[in-house]
């Protein structure tokens, strides 16, 4: 597995982890360490939990939004401060490979890390952007174990 010390989660500066499962744990460490440090980490993502499962069939990853509340910014404009919470399901995580869980991790990730402002339900597009920023941290691997393992034969 890839680096698992405190510098995978310099990715996440604000994050609580609520993932007691070692396996998930460490492929979540090993989901941060892959993607690369030149990136501007994800300040607004507060909290990342594993639950059993949703309340979506199918559903294995979320990533929600929510504005926490407003500060002054530099131009003394009142600018919302937003939180991200990803939640992993592990009820249907658990019949995926590790390749395919990160696949989901860096799928989420993205999500955050592109500021998405508006519910799951949303268009198509917002997930081919994720899945397109995640393949630039060098998911290729992982999202394709992920696609051949839900995708209808």
């Amino acid at each position: 597995m890839h680096g698992e010390g405190p510098d995978a989660l310099s990715f996440l500066p604000r994050a609580v982890l609520f993932v007691p499962d070692p396996r998930y744990r460490a492929l979540l460490l090993g989901t941060l360490s892959m993607i690369p440090k030149n990136g501007r980490p994800i300040g607004s993502i507060t909290s990342i939990r594993l639950r059993k499962r949703g309340s979506l069939p199918g559903l294995v990853g979320l990533t929600t939004y929510s504005i926490s509340e407003y500060k002054r910014g530099r131009s003394e404009v009142l600018s919302p401060a937003c939180r991200h919470m990803i939640t992993f399901y592990s009820g249907l995580l658990n019949r995926l490979t590790d390749d395919a869980v990160m696949g989901v991790m860096a799928h989420e990730l993205a999500h955050a890390w592109l500021n998405e402002h508006v519910g799951p339900e949303a268009s198509r597009q917002r997930e081919e952007d994720a899945d397109y920023l995640a393949e630039m941290w060098g998911f290729d691997r992982q999202l394709s174990a992920l696609s051949s393992e839900t995708e209808p034969a």
